[in-house]
């Protein structure tokens, strides 16, 4: 048997979250979400800079798509 205060029931480092649906558990499951996309693309640990100019690329492309797609419908 071990004595009394061998082990705590309860740890130090206990950790509370914050309630279902509050601000602070959407912004974090946001947070967490982005993350996990960019973690699929390969660019979870990329710079800020190299994001914006992936995404400027592929607006562009989308939007030069668009285009092409209307030039060619409209002749």
């Amino acid at each position: 048997m071990g004595s009394k205060g061998s082990k705590p029931r309860k740890p130090k480092h206990s950790q509370h979250l914050p309630k279902v649906g509050s601000a602070t558990e959407n912004q974090r499951l946001q947070h967490e979400e982005r993350q996990a996309v960019l973690g699929q693309m390969g660019m979870r640990n990329a710079s800020s800079a190299t994001k914006v100019v992936v995404a400027v690329v592929v607006v562009a492309l989308v939007v030069a798509a668009l285009l092409g797609f209307l030039a060619i419908s409209f002749r």
